[in-house]
């Protein structure tokens, strides 16, 4: 009741994007489940031998968690006002594209080395129209997302007063939060088209593998947890965690070219070096924030990450607004 009254209370323009980001990925999940079904229907042994192409399956589950991921991040930062969340969002919505365009090439250079020429032909109006939707989504929220600017303009200020220190703080804060969730999808993406692509059950890197989703969930957890407390010495694990993950993926990067694991690698190279770049794209953007982040620590940000989300009386909040060092009341704008 109250996310559809929030919802209600929401600007038009803001209440449109919701609606057009949920139809188009509905739109994008009809047009991938078509498109898996018939290559299962028309094509032998996707999944019979680990030596198949199973790369088909991984897209189509890319996509479709991308999709919705997407939903959640513009949803949530609509209603919340969180203009970061909005751009991220529509970056986020290139990076799809890019996987859906990455996806047709791959699909298409598979079914035709394999003479599956007609299947490709059947699927390929579905994957550009995929293309489509998503290119033309991007177009739309990146304009709309100015808009939504504009509008979450006045409740930034609102939230962290004029004060520009405070402000370019709090903007840091939020990208370091956003980075976190998209962290999430590209390390959990990672993990599951490393296990279905690359691995058997009887490798010792299976259960590794597996076991990373839930450890990667509790250390993105803990940068979240640092980062509300500004812990330094927690954040200074995650910073350390993060640079171990960097190392993590240049080493399996290296791995994918090494001769010996040629057998592993032959059909899903691409497609793996491909998620592999895109991953320490991200922990390199992360691993900046985190790092910016700390720098701020100390310097009432947190007080005023509080006071917006209520946890400090009116009393504190007054002082903080309107007391200066010298105890003489001012306005904030005097800084």
């Amino acid at each position: 009741m109250a996310i559809s009254e929030g919802f209600k209370k929401m600007p038009l323009a803001s209440q449109l994007c919701c609606w057009i980001a949920t139809l188009q990925a509905v739109t994008i999940i009809g047009l991938e489940i078509g498109i898996l079904v018939y290559v299962l229907k028309n094509v032998e042994n996707v999944f019979n031998t680990w030596s198949s192409d199973k790369g088909v399956a991984i897209y189509f589950l890319l996509l479709v968690i991308a999709a919705i991921f997407g939903v959640f991040l513009l949803v949530g930062g609509v209603m919340n006002g969180d203009t970061i969340q909005i751009i991220g969002y529509c970056a986020f919505s290139l990076f799809g594209m890019s996987l859906a365009i990455f996806r047709y090439y791959q699909v298409r250079s598979w079914l035709l080395s394999d003479f599956y020429d007609n299947v490709f032909q059947d699927i390929q109006g579905p994957m550009l129209a995929s293309i489509g939707v998503m290119a033309g989504m991007t177009v739309f929220f990146g304009v709309m997302a100015y808009f939504l600017y504009n509008t979450f303009g006045w409740e930034i200020y609102k939230r962290v007063g004029a004060d520009m220190k405070i402000r370019r703080m709090y903007i840091n804060y939020r990208l370091f939060v956003l980075l976190l969730k998209i962290d999430f999808f590209v390390f959990v993406g990672f993990a599951v088209s490393y296990i279905i692509l690359i691995l058997k059950s009887s490798d010792p890197e299976f259960a590794i593998t597996i076991a990373l989703v839930p450890v990667t969930l509790l250390v993105l957890l803990l940068a979240f947890w640092s980062l509300r407390r500004e812990s330094v010495m927690t954040m200074w694990v995650f910073i350390v965690l993060l640079c171990a993950s960097t190392a993590y993926f240049v080493y399996k990067c290296a791995r994918m070219y090494d001769p010996k694991q040629e057998a592993k690698f032959a059909k899903q190279r691409p497609m793996m070096t491909y998620y592999t770049i895109v991953s320490l794209v991200v922990i390199s953007a992360t691993l900046h924030q985190a790092v910016t982040c700390l720098a701020n620590f100390g310097y009432g940000l947190k007080e005023r990450v509080e006071i917006t989300r209520g946890k400090r009386s009116d009393m504190e909040q007054i002082q903080d607004y309107y007391v200066n060092a010298a105890g003489d009341r001012r306005m904030n704008l005097d800084g």
